[in-house]
């Protein structure tokens, strides 16, 4: 993948990727940015990355959630961009592997 290829291009992918994986954005995303994200993204894909968060850091997004509620849509759909960017840098890195339209983590030993 060179580094201006993009595998991510909309959110709703999200759903592809399995809990691994998921666990994986969620932990290299910062909490800030999980926020912004959570406040626009699709409810499922949200409770699915919510679902794999350590229990202090999912307390921690969900009271940053509050807070932000009324942020500027902008900064929200900046955050979705980051989250894609972050996704696409843990797929170059082969902590994601894309099969076919999925996403897997893979274990790390």
């Amino acid at each position: 993948m060179s580094g201006s290829e993009q595998i991510l291009e909309k959110i709703e992918q999200l759903s592809y990727f399995d809990n691994l994986a998921l666990y994986y954005l969620c932990n290299e995303t910062p909490p800030q940015t999980l926020a912004l994200a959570f406040l626009e993204m699709d409810k499922k894909i949200c409770g699915s990355m919510l679902g794999v968060l350590e229990v202090k850091r999912r307390k921690y997004v969900h009271e940053l959630m509050a807070i932000q509620q009324n942020v500027p849509l902008e900064d929200k759909k900046a955050a979705i961009d980051g989250l894609l960017l972050i996704a696409d840098g843990l797929i170059s890195r082969n902590l994601i592997q894309k099969k076919g339209q999925f996403f897997f983590g893979d274990k790390k030993d």
